[in-house]
């Protein structure tokens, strides 16, 4: 059946170019969504952090830095001291920080009989992969300031945005001079000297994890943990009271970046705001053509088809010495 303002020839078999035409298979439907919710799981930053509105030049968060106070009128408790008594005046102050967006992209090429065939799934495991990569992109830029595609740094970003880029810092001992708790309780210390943060949680490692529950995990009277008690399953916990959230963006080794060493990061996370000037994105198509900056390929002639997938992302810190860092590689 002919689409609308389709040339002929424009019958079932023989016809022009339409999604109309296109398999199911291989436009993926509703992918958007899922996506983004795939996103937003595998992510600490936004389990973490505030979404605000981002736009794609500069956005301007304003920033409260001298709240209001009350005082005592009066010069006593009696109403003979109270009553009448002046209203005491107070004030306020507020700044504003600014930043850019940046833009994170990747493109997949699959066969079009691999994207038809769809062997054991992997056509379909591809799709959700991109939704795992823009988590990643956006985990890496956030707390390390790089790029897992190439492991460099990314460029034009203001450093000061890069939670890793705190100097709190605790190294954990490579001797049993203190137990990690007391370490972390140092690390505590140091952020919630500043009467401005109000420490609200952590970010850990996951391969951190069993020296966590090593330390703090429920024992018997012979000293054995009680595995009942254990979930090594769960990305959320709790540590010295406070939630902790699992994340591979910690340590920072995503994609092609190298671990850093950081095994938890904890602090004010009502610093972190992030936002996207754009939904998720994706694009399919088989008549691009590619090039990878040595090769050109075109799609149609070659039988392949592109997945693209792309948002634009902007986040900023309030500061980043609300955050602590703890390494496990000890300082020379």
């Amino acid at each position: 059946m002919a689409t609308l303002n389709e040339l002929s020839p424009n019958v079932e078999g023989n016809h022009q170019g339409r999604l109309a035409h296109v398999p199911s298979d291989l436009i993926p439907k509703n992918l958007v969504g899922p996506i983004f919710e795939k996103a937003q799981e595998s992510s600490l930053v936004m389990r973490l952090g505030e979404r605000i509105p981002v736009t794609y030049g500069e956005t301007v968060v304003p920033m409260t830095i001298k709240r209001p106070e009350v005082g005592q009128v009066g010069a006593g408790t009696s109403n003979e001291e109270r009553e009448g008594g002046l209203k005491p005046l107070t004030g306020t102050a507020w700044a504003t920080k600014s930043f850019s967006p940046i833009k994170l992209a990747g493109i997949v090429t699959v066969s079009e009989e691999f994207a038809r065939t769809n062997p054991q799934g992997l056509f379909t495991k591809v799709q959700k992969d991109l939704a795992y990569a823009i988590g990643r992109g956006i985990d890496l830029a956030v707390f390390h300031g790089k790029s897992t595609l190439t492991g460099g740094a990314l460029l034009g970003i203001d450093t000061d945005n890069v939670i890793a880029n705190t100097t709190n810092s605790v190294n954990f001992p490579d001797t049993a001079s203190t137990t990690v708790y007391e370490d972390l309780l140092a690390g505590y210390d140091l952020v919630a000297a500043n009467s401005d943060f109000d420490f609200s949680g952590w970010a850990v490692d996951p391969q951190f994890r069993s020296t966590i529950v090593k330390e703090g995990a429920w024992r018997d009277a012979n000293g054995n943990v009680d595995p009942a008690r254990v979930n090594l399953a769960s990305t959320t916990g709790d540590i010295l009271g406070l939630p902790a959230q699992f994340g591979k963006a910690v340590g920072g080794k995503l994609g092609a970046a190298a671990d850093s060493g950081i095994r938890v990061i904890g602090g004010d996370f009502s610093q972190l705001r992030y936002g996207f000037a754009d939904e998720i994105r994706v694009k399919v198509s088989d008549t691009a053509t590619l090039s990878d900056g040595t090769n050109t390929v075109p799609l149609w002639q070659t039988n392949q088809v592109a997945i693209l997938i792309e948002v634009t992302f902007g986040w900023i810190l309030g500061n980043k010495q609300g955050f602590v860092k703890f390494s496990n590689v000890k300082t020379p």
